[in-house]
């Protein structure tokens, strides 16, 4: 691994756990994109990190400040009784021969000889016993803060649909992939509708809502838009991959009229079957269908990448967002089609009520 510098380790920390300055955890974000040493970094502690989420433990009290104070006083307290090996330890370093004081003199002595060891054990006690408290939940609190983020884009990509269709009678999106034509060209920028992003896109050029919120801070490759308007008038869909983390229902002419009917998903987290494929300009230029994906049992669990497989958020045409632990909503497989077991990027749901969440 090449060398980062302190800086650029604290931005990608701030980053991990979404602390500090807006500012700096976007430039953690963009050092991650752009320098493999950050991202090999990043992935490091994502791992090693990532295995405290396993540990169980119990809903933090109200009093937590108060215990984890009480516990650090009792684990620094030299003359406490107990069965740890912490305190085992001490007891046998104690009481062997060599350590046993001859007489006043010696013991005074012994005594300022062993005060730096009680200092360094019993601060090393304080260190378990917080670790012991605090680190369980530091996943846990990283990842619900990942997903409060996330709806929060969620809502404000919902809100600018709404406010979109009121202005276009009620229609989600004018831009729709012809059946059997690609969906999941992501930032080819042709005259041809070849992504099912290109109505999302038309939200960020227009205006209605800034690009920014396509990307969730669980999406590791995830950059944000970040061009002047006049270049973003001049794109036909989003840049790349990158710069959108999410799903969205397949817009095209034989179920425009699924956002008139009852409550449906209309985006989440991005699909987990796709992610994988080559989005990439050089690629779209030659292909209409990518290498066939089949669908096996361990793909029909996969959950999103984005929330580290445990669900992913979902919105719904009535502006709600919800975050699912299952891929099922009312019985319908959101990232799949009804019957369908392979997939090669042109696939449509013959079933206006049957959602595919795409790319």
């Amino acid at each position: 691994m090449g060398y980062l510098s302190s800086e650029e380790q604290q931005l990608i920390l701030d980053f991990y756990f979404r602390c500090g300055a807006e500012d700096d955890i976007l430039r953690g974000r963009d050092l991650i994109a752009s320098n493999p040493d950050a991202a090999r970094f990043y992935a490091g502690l994502e791992e090693a990190l990532t295995e405290l989420d396993s540990i169980k433990y119990e809903p933090c009290p109200d009093n937590l400040a108060e215990l984890t104070v009480a516990r650090l006083k009792l684990a620094a307290t030299p003359k406490v009784s107990g069965t740890s090996k912490l305190q085992a330890l001490l007891k046998e370093q104690q009481e062997r021969q060599e350590y046993l004081p001859a007489d006043a003199s010696k013991q005074v002595g012994q005594g300022r000889l062993w005060r730096p060891v009680f200092e360094i054990l019993a601060t090393a006690a304080a260190i378990i016993v917080a670790a012991g408290i605090l680190f369980p939940s530091f996943g846990a609190m990283r990842e619900r803060s990942r997903r409060a983020a996330c709806a929060q884009n969620l809502s404000r990509i919902g809100q600018a649909m709404a406010v979109f269709a009121n202005d276009h009678n009620g229609r989600l999106g004018e831009i729709k992939v012809k059946t059997g034509a690609p969906w999941w060209k992501i930032g080819y920028q042709g005259p041809e509708i070849h992504s099912n992003t290109r109505y999302p896109w038309q939200l960020v050029k227009e205006g209605y809502v800034d690009g920014r919120v396509f990307v969730c801070g669980g999406h590791l490759e995830g950059r944000p838009v970040r061009y002047e308007a006049g270049l973003m008038a001049e794109l036909n869909d989003f840049p790349s991959r990158r710069h959108v983390s999410y799903s969205f229902m397949l817009l095209c002419d034989k179920n425009d009229s699924l956002t008139d009917r009852s409550r449906r998903i209309i985006a989440a987290d991005m699909n987990p079957l796709f992610q994988q494929i080559p989005f990439q300009p050089s690629v779209y230029q030659h292909l209409n269908e990518f290498e066939r994906i089949q669908l096996t049992e361990p793909l029909r669990r996969m959950l999103s990448p984005n929330h580290r497989r445990k669900g992913q958020n979902s919105l719904f045409c009535d502006g709600s967002v919800e975050f699912i632990q299952t891929r099922f909503y009312n019985q319908d497989d959101i990232f799949t089609i009804e019957g369908v077991d392979t997939y090669t990027g042109k696939e449509t749901p013959c079933n206006p009520d049957d959602i595919f969440l795409v790319p």
